[in-house]
């Protein structure tokens, strides 16, 4: 049985396709240091943390430190995963505190050494049929906790508490990769071990191919023989014959469920699934709504049916990211992409976005170009920023991170020629002249470089921040994973993402709006954007405030920084039609007024924005939620609007003393409202996503409450100083 990672879902890997064409050129990105544990010879501590295998031995990490501070807590934990391997021991997670229904959720993390605590008594029917194994657990006091901090809208993960003191010894680097957590087979290794297997190779003789190929002596793998017939016997169990049969039939089974469920597929000439792809309804109201700009990722397959699996995503009006839609190719050939944009177009009643972001890939930039002629397609700076590393970190060596600063500079510029000249230069600067892979680059420049992309409606996503299947799916799609389950493994997951967008918008509304230049211009649209979109608008109002503007003629105006003499944009004025067009093109791209037309506007005194700035695909009426109005709808608002009560009253004592006064007015006057029955026919049913979270949620029922004149005087206090606690408790949360 393997084990999959809390990082990764195990059914999904890298493609290893190079844009160069060059078979042998092997691509290494981030992604390659995620993996798939697969079960030792003995058992595994059911809770131990699955880690990176080349990453965590080579990096750098600094002692834990208390105040430290972390995005997430995935990013706390495998920050202190690379520090315990580096010191020769692993860690697993302990305790947790908050749950879904909590206003902070989960707010507090304890990590600990993977020989903390005591042995665990074993059921009865296992002691049979295991080897009486002594424990490892020796009450080791090693630990890191962590704990949610919201502030200002902003959530991070704080170490409260750090302890690097064992009871034990710890182990050298050469002991410390035996340990479970961290014996592994990577994505690219799996595929070579299923190939192997298709040409009939003995698992002795794997392993030592596997040495050979990856340079190491013989014992050095981050596997055992044993964590690979583990690994076999698990891929044997899969048919690829019946499961394409399997998928279709789970399809026409949704689709009977909701007419509104589509799909489409195609045949092989032995009629064997060849193509399908899918989306649900929600899906489809999002793409009338936002497909102006979305993400088409090709970058994985589902590596135990040798197949590539592409998504479709979009951004909403609050900057969450949407599922739209799902394919399940054959191959990955031009003829295979074609047939994919074909089908999701057709699923989107017909309707064409106007800018596709993809990976670096020429078949299915040749796809492109002959189904989709009219859209703009874009390679995403992200997945050329993940590849870098691979292409020329052994190259470069240690030029490398000055390489990679200077790149990122050259990709800032904001003219077509600052950027041929400052390319030409990096380039020379390094020695790359002769590189294939920059020679890409630079031929294709017009499909990611930002210079050449303005213009193009790219709804905000120019950032270099990775955009992944995997954080999508995180938790819904592992190795043993089958087609005929995956059609509703995809929809559970794209349910909780749903939610949890829900929850965020709801989060960002109650978010209190801070105007920073008191012009009416800005309140004017903090009243119509979303928190989101006006973040944008503010931070270009804000910095308009930094140019001077020059009436070149008339309504023509030069705005340029107020301390440069050259240099500049130019920005034309049609009063007659209340517009204004400016080189920089930034409202054409991201569909926000830019600074240059901002400081304008400011010039001419407007104090209300033109109708036509203020795009629908931006405004607060365009949001996808909330999608009802039942117990579910009511839960997520009165936990969010708890979360932000907590976060503002917790700054001073007043803060909590009034906020504190008025929660036990509140609650007392709840109580005291008459309860119907009919509140229970407003409770939604429980769906597939609440059986896999397992969300116990409470029950409606129709009771009579008594009064505080009814209730005896010693419950009327005892009620008070409980209202009184629980809100004392949720303030010291924050």
């Amino acid at each position: 049985m393997t084990k999959t990672s809390l990082k990764n879902n195990g059914c999904l890997t890298q493609r290893r396709i190079c844009p160069c064409g060059d078979d042998q050129c092997y691509i290494k990105t981030d992604e390659d240091e995620e993996d798939i544990s697969v079960e030792a010879a003995m058992p595994l501590e059911s809770n131990l943390i699955q880690v990176e295998q080349h990453s965590t031995s080579e990096a750098i990490v600094d002692t834990p430190y208390v105040g430290q501070s972390f995005r997430t807590d995935d990013e706390a934990q495998e920050y202190y995963t690379n520090f315990a391997r580096k010191n020769g021991f692993a860690i697993r997670r302990e305790r947790s505190k908050g749950n879904p229904s909590h206003p902070l959720g989960v707010y507090k993390r304890e990590l600990v050494c993977h020989r903390a605590g005591v042995s665990l008594p074993r059921k009865t029917a296992e002691l049979k049929r295991q080897r009486n194994k002594k424990s490892s657990r020796c009450k080791c006091e090693a630990q890191m906790i962590i704990k949610k901090n919201v502030s200002k809208g902003t959530t991070c993960w704080i170490v409260i508490h750090f302890s690097n003191e064992h009871n034990h010894e710890l182990l050298d680097s050469e002991e410390v990769r035996h340990l479970p957590a961290y014996r592994n087979i990577p994505p690219a290794v799996r595929e070579r071990i299923l190939v192997l297997a298709k040409a009939g190779c003995t698992v002795n003789l794997m392993m030592r191919a596997l040495e050979m190929e990856r340079g190491v002596k013989p014992g050095q793998l981050s596997f055992t023989e044993r964590d690979l017939r583990n690994f076999l016997q698990a891929s044997k169990s899969i048919d690829r014959e019946t499961e394409g049969s399997e998928l279709l039939k789970a399809c026409k089974c949704m689709r009977d469920k909701n007419p509104d469920f589509r799909y489409d597929y195609t045949l092989d000439s032995n009629e064997k699934l060849e193509h399908i792809a899918w989306s649900y309804p929600d899906a489809v109201h999002a793409y009338k709504v936002f497909g102006d700009v979305i993400i088409f990722d090709t970058t994985y397959r589902l590596y135990a049916y040798d197949r590539p699996f592409g998504v479709w995503f979009g951004v909403d009006n609050y900057g969450n990211l949407i599922f739209l839609g799902c394919a399940l190719l054959q191959d990955e050939k031009p003829t295979s992409f074609r047939w994919a944009l074909r089908s999701f177009v057709s699923l989107m009643d017909g309707k064409f976005p106007q800018t596709i972001l993809t990976d670096v890939d020429m078949g299915l930039r040749d796809a492109m170009i002959n189904e989709l002629p009219n859209t703009k397609h874009a390679f995403g700076i992200w997945y050329i920023i993940q590849r870098l590393s691979g292409w020329f970190s052994t190259l470069l060596g240690n030029q490398y991170n000055s390489f990679l600063n200077a790149f990122h500079q050259v990709c800032s510029l904001e003219s077509e020629t600052d950027f041929i000249h400052q390319w030409a230069h990096m380039v020379n600067e390094f020695g790359l002249a002769s590189d294939r892979h920059i020679s890409i680059l630079s031929l294709y420049r017009s499909y990611w470089a930002l210079p050449f992309l303005r213009g193009w409606f790219l709804g905000g996503l120019t950032s270099g921040s990775p955009i992944c299947i995997k954080s999508f799916f995180k938790g819904f799609l592992n190795a043993q994973a089958r087609l005929k389950d995956f059609v509703e493994q995809v929809s559970v997951a794209i349910e909780l993402q749903n939610q949890v967008g829900e929850e965020a918008t709801m989060r960002q509304n109650y978010q209190n709006v801070k105007i920073k230049t008191c012009m009416p211009i800005e309140e004017h649209a903090s009243s119509i954007l979303t928190p989101y979109a006006f973040d944008m608008f503010q931070k270009e109002l804000v910095s308009s405030t930094q140019f001077a503007v020059y009436e070149s003629e008339r309504e023509t105006y030069l705005v340029r920084r107020r301390l440069n003499a050259d240099g500049g944009y130019l920005v034309q004025s049609f009063p007659s039609e209340q517009e204004l067009h400016c080189s920089c093109k930034e409202f054409e791209s991201c569909g926000i007024l830019c600074r240059h037309a901002l400081r304008v506007l400011s010039l001419k005194n407007c104090f209300m924005l033109p109708d036509k700035y203020l795009l629908m695909r931006w405004r607060r009426e365009s949001s996808l939620f909330p999608k009802s109005t039942g117990y579910r709808y009511r839960s997520q608002v009165l936990r969010s609007l708890s979360s932000i009560i907590i976060q503002e009253s917790s700054i001073t004592k007043d803060h909590f003393n009034y906020a504190q006064w008025h929660m036990n007015k509140l609650l007392t006057h709840v109580r005291n409202m008459p309860t119907v029955d009919e509140t229970a026919s407003d409770v939604e049913t429980v769906t597939s996503l609440d059986t896999a979270l397992s969300c116990r949620r409470p029950r409606v029922r129709s009771r009579k409450v008594k009064s505080p004149d009814e209730m005896p005087k010693e419950m009327q206090e005892l009620s008070d100083t409980q209202a009184f606690q629980e809100t004392l408790e949720l303030s010291e949360l924050s």
